[in-house]
């Protein structure tokens, strides 16, 4: 009853900003600025989410390995998009882990492993996201709107750094160790405790640490160019340089989970950060933006039907 409620919140939600932005537009004008995409343009923003989910993968499957998982980049990459499929219909990025770890779960490895290694290759992202949008500002200042960054970059550091210590030295590991050890609730303590032992296998690892870091980043510039094709294919007034530094930004806005898919949300903020452009163009852009990547998921529906006799015998 209690996700039902929180699923009906985030659908008010979602509507009311919706409403709010589309009242403030030409809501004929932006569904004309995406009829008269070009359709070379729009493909190849489509065929950019091959290369963003394979790069995906990819980091996941060095993770997997180093936990013993012998998951080919291939399957990691189906699963991948199973996962994007149904983050459709589950609550935030959650609900795609679920699905996920699901796929990966065996009988023969423990589950915490699993955990971790999605937990690793979150923690991953996150530090791609913030070393990118660290370095933008420093690189184009004379651009940026620096009050949007500092928070994000300063929170994501303390985060990052928290987190990496806390598996990284060991006098801070035994503490939190023996912090956890004290919750004999349900042997949650235990739980806890077996997860956060499982998290330090990447202290080992620094070399595959470097280069999953490098394909996090790369992760943000595939989307820049996803979006840089769709402006192409509407022809809109916004830059490279523009796109460079704010849509990793937009990303991040996105994937709180208020709002369903992060409709609304994604729009505001296209809205916010290019602010000199017209507002149809960048609701359009959004717009584009969503459904390509929503459409390039269903494939994933296609791979989960395929699927369906493995996640059978492990639920």
């Amino acid at each position: 009853m209690k996700q039902f409620l929180l699923s009906l919140a985030r659908i008010a939600v979602t509507l009311l900003i919706l409403y709010f932005i589309f009242a403030k537009i030409d809501f004929f004008g932006t569904l004309e600025v995406m009829r008269n995409s070009n359709l070379i343009f729009i493909v190849l923003a489509f065929l950019t989410n091959f290369i963003f989910t394979y790069i995906l993968a990819l980091r996941w499957q060095m993770v997997l390995k180093l936990y013993g998982f012998n998951v080919s980049v291939f399957r990691s990459f189906k699963i991948y998009i199973i996962g994007l499929f149904f983050g459709n219909f589950l609550p935030s990025t959650v609900g795609t882990d679920v699905i996920r770890g699901i796929y990966i779960a065996d009988k023969d490895k423990q589950l915490s492993d699993v955990i971790s290694s999605i937990l690793i290759e979150r923690w991953l992202g996150l530090l791609g996201i913030v070393t990118y949008v660290t370095i933008m500002p420093i690189i184009f200042f004379n651009r940026v709107q620096i009050k949007y960054f500092i928070p994000l970059s300063a929170g994501g550091i303390i985060l990052s750094v928290l987190f990496f210590a806390s598996i990284a030295n060991d006098r801070i590991f035994g503490f939190f160790f023996s912090l956890f050890s004290k919750i004999k609730v349900l042997k949650f303590g235990e739980k806890i405790n077996s997860l956060f032992t499982s998290l330090r296998l990447i202290k080992n690892h620094k070399r595959q640490l470097v280069i999953n870091l490098t394909l996090s980043f790369m992760i943000q510039l595939v989307f820049v160019f996803t979006n840089y094709f769709i402006v192409l294919s509407q022809d809109l007034d916004i830059t490279f340089i523009d796109l460079l530094i704010y849509v990793p930004f937009i990303s991040v806005i996105s994937m709180i989970p208020l709002t369903i898919n992060g409709l609304g949300l994604r729009e505001w903020a296209y809205i916010t950060f290019f602010g000199g452009t017209a507002r149809e163009q960048t609701v359009a852009l959004s717009l584009s933006f969503f459904i390509i990547t929503v459409l390039f998921s269903l494939l994933g529906g296609l791979f989960f039907l395929t699927e369906k006799k493995s996640i059978k015998e492990k639920i």
